[in-house]
């Protein structure tokens, strides 16, 4: 067996095979003492619902202690870069956005390596399993005050860039947030579908600026014309559109999950509209792995399991059961008052197309802003 193996990964490095070994058997029990001889485990998150799955974790797990760590996906990916440069191996588990960096950046040096617990492989399909398992995927979509408002003020994605709307539309920072160049890319990279809905909205074909590529680049550029305001953050979209006092408030891109802020604050009156052509939103992941040399392996893969939850989208999973996230498993049904994701018009975020072009959209956003 241990020849079959070594003969394959020979292949793998000379022909670039995909190689997938099957991972170990699940045994909860053996890991769980395994781990509380490690006594615990650090995970660096992108969500501060870290501390959440971290303390019920704890509870059900007595004995391993969890670390968690809350920043941002471009710091956890520029910390682990520098912890393995220096070989000072803290993170045991990173939780993050933006895959395609954490593949071209982390994956494909061996930084950090994919872990499916066995038990759930079955469970979740194989585009969510390889080369990171999935830990569920978001959806970033249009808000508008339902307050203000009674109906779905926009109909198209191009009616923002109209003069109706001039001053009126808030976008999330993507020199801040990655997840907003992979909607900013997937929008360009659907381009001919951008180009028809122009014609099916204008009545004419689309006319590009000077030096523009096409009608996705087309579309950003109207955008930012048009007095888009940017803020820092999903939250601040969601405020700034759901507490607005403006007879005309505006609308904004954002986090489908703060739909979630609303049980905390009433006074937020949002919802998102899911009747926008040619799409209503970009489905991104988020990406879970084990951290190459960390020091609490076992508690790692335990951790990851119980990140993943169970049928009725509990356990660790428990506070990403939420309105605007979808879980990868395929027997977790969607949240109470949400479709699943085969119902709602969305674009996925390509993974490799984000890598190979989000730059040149960043740039394209950068040299445009006013």
């Amino acid at each position: 067996m241990k020849k079959a193996l070594s003969i394959l990964c020979i292949l793998s490095l000379v022909f670039g095979l995909t190689v997938t070994v099957a991972a170990e058997t699940f045994n909860e029990n053996a890991l769980y003492e395994a781990a509380k001889k490690e006594g615990e485990v650090n995970i660096y998150s992108y969500s501060s619902r870290v501390f959440k799955f971290g303390k019920t974790f704890e509870a059900k797990y007595p004995g391993v202690k969890v670390n968690g760590f809350d920043m941002d996906s471009p710091e956890i990916v520029t910390k682990v870069l520098a912890e393995q440069t220096a070989k000072n191996y803290v993170a045991d588990v990173i939780f993050l956005k933006d895959p395609s960096t954490v593949v071209n950046e982390l994956y494909q040096k061996k930084m950090v390596y994919n872990y499916v617990p066995s038990d759930l492989e079955k469970l979740i399909p194989a585009m969510y399993r390889e080369p990171l398992l999935v830990h569920h995927a978001s959806v970033d979509a249009m808000i508008y005050n339902n307050e203000k408002m009674s109906t779905f003020p926009i109909q198209s994605l191009w009616d923002l860039t109209t003069e109706d709307w001039r001053g009126r539309v808030i976008f999330p920072d993507p020199q801040k947030m990655s997840e907003f160049v992979e909607v900013l890319a997937t929008i360009v990279q659907h381009s001919d579908e951008m180009a028809a809905d122009y014609e099916r909205v204008f009545g004419k074909e689309i006319t590009l600026s000077p030096g523009v590529e096409n009608a996705g680049y087309e579309w950003i550029l109207r955008l930012l014309n048009n007095d888009v305001i940017i803020l820092g953050s999903t939250n601040s979209v969601s405020e700034a559109v759901g507490l607005s006092d403006q007879a005309n408030p505006p609308v904004g891109f954002t986090a489908y999950s703060r739909l979630r802020d609303k049980e905390k604050n009433p006074n937020l009156k949002f919802d998102v509209i899911t009747a926008v052509e040619p799409v209503m939103g970009v489905t991104t992941e988020v990406v879970v792995a084990m951290v190459n040399g960390g020091a609490h392996p076992n508690a790692a893969k335990l951790l990851i399991h119980w990140m993943m939850g169970d049928t009725k989208g509990g356990e660790g999973y428990e506070p990403y059961f939420v309105l605007g996230n979808f879980s990868v498993r395929t027997d977790v049904p969607p949240p109470k008052g949400s479709k699943s994701l085969s119902e709602l018009k969305l674009w996925k975020s390509d993974p490799v197309y984000v890598w190979n072009q989000g730059q040149k959209v960043l740039d394209f956003w950068v040299a445009h802003l006013k």
